[in-house]
């Protein structure tokens, strides 16, 4: 296992929360272990979460205002918003991938999928993406979640939801899209993930793929 970048990605509903969490514990506990448990030279290997949106800094509270108060945002503010934040995290993340497993809860690729389904040009974002030299993960993990389960989970939650995850439709155009984006593995390495077996099961596919990434 080598030190690297990676993000979990899917729908509202798909888990990505949970896989990060389960998937920091396992690398920080298992470091060391290869995909058929027996031990690898690199026994001293950690990994760190951050999540995006982070809703603490002041752009953060912006985007928390837009999708818990109705706040109105064209898509291009949503979009300069959302990678304001990936832009100024590029040297951080640049520093940690060399010295760690970094996992990121979203990211760029999740503003492929919700603000060009606002209407920003898919081109744009990845020239803009390019010229302002996003960190490009090592792989994105896209957990590929049915959307009526997708659903049913949000529904359960007893947490506050936001205006996406109350939009079912709009659920469901997410799933479409980043379909798309896995296909044609737009801007990185995109590596579909059954999401809809077992918690466990699910962990445990992602720490086995990157097991394996050279």
């Amino acid at each position: 296992m080598k030190n690297m970048f990676i993000v979990i990605e899917g729908i509202d509903g798909a888990g990505c929360e949970t896989q990060g969490k389960r998937l920091l514990n396992m690398i920080n506990h298992h470091s060391g272990e290869r995909g058929d448990g027996k031990l690898t030279s690199d026994a001293r290997m950690t990994a760190t979460l951050i999540k995006y949106p982070d809703y603490e800094r002041n752009v953060g509270k912006i985007i928390r205002e837009f999708l818990y108060q109705n706040k109105d945002l064209t898509a291009e503010q949503q979009f300069l918003l959302y990678t304001m934040q990936f832009i100024m995290d590029k040297k951080m993340i640049a520093e940690r991938r060399k010295d760690e497993i970094l996992i990121a809860d979203r990211y760029f690729s999740t503003t492929l999928c919700y603000q060009t389904l606002e209407g920003i040009d898919m081109t744009m974002a990845l020239d803009y993406a390019k010229n302002f030299q996003i960190e490009v993960p090592d792989a994105v993990f896209y957990l590929n979640v049915d959307p009526d389960i997708a659903i049913k989970r949000k529904h359960g939650e007893d947490k506050e939801k936001n205006f996406r995850e109350k939009d079912f439709d709009f659920i469901r155009k997410t799933h479409k899209k980043y379909q798309e984006l896995v296909d044609q593995q737009v801007w990185t390495k995109w590596v579909n993930i059954d999401g809809n077996k077992a918690v466990e099961e699910v962990t445990k596919a992602i720490y086995n793929v990157i097991t394996n990434i050279k």
